[in-house]
């Protein structure tokens, strides 16, 4: 029985020496990712009635349906 403590004790320290031992910059950059997921899955694009889109990266009109800029591939 006293083993099973030991092991116990070990394991919580293990574990907690783990959580404890985590950056914060890898949860600064957790954060900085799903804010900008949140940003690019919820953003709204301005469409005419011809169903052409302008890219923001380089400018250039793509159709809608295609979803992808014909010059630099960037999603519209």
């Amino acid at each position: 029985m006293d083993l099973f403590w030991l092991v116990l004790i070990v394991v919580g320290v293990g574990a907690f020496g783990m959580l404890a031992g985590r950056a914060r910059d890898d949860v600064r950059h957790g954060r900085r990712w799903d804010a900008a997921f949140y940003a690019e899955t919820h953003r709204q694009t301005q469409t005419d009635a011809t169903g052409v889109l302008m890219c923001r990266r380089c400018g250039a009109s793509g159709s809608e349906r295609a979803g992808r800029c014909p010059s630099c591939g960037a999603v519209l």
